[in-house]
């Protein structure tokens, strides 16, 4: 009887405690219809090239690789802030 009891105890406690762990994974996902943010393309060449600071800062690439991208990564941005006309003085 007080076997019983106690598998009842951890059944009920095991429940309890994975239940809220599912529940997220339960709940149907669905897409937001329109993005109130407006990214424009420089900002995914700005997060592209802070990326790679970070990569570099890890040691996960050389130097030349890291100099050879950065330029590449620059020029994008350089070039998608041009066509907006943000750069221009």
């Amino acid at each position: 009887m007080i076997w019983t009891f106690i598998i009842f105890i951890v059944a009920v406690s095991v429940a309890t405690i994975a239940f809220p762990l599912f529940w997220n994974k339960l709940q149907l996902y669905q897409l937001p219809e329109n993005s109130t943010q407006d990214y424009s393309q420089a900002d995914y060449w700005l997060s592209a090239l802070s990326d790679l600071e970070v990569d570099f800062s890890l040691g996960r690439m050389s130097n030349k690789e890291y100099l050879q991208q950065k330029s590449f990564l620059q020029r994008g941005y350089l070039k998608e802030e041009g066509k907006s006309g943000v750069l221009e003085e």
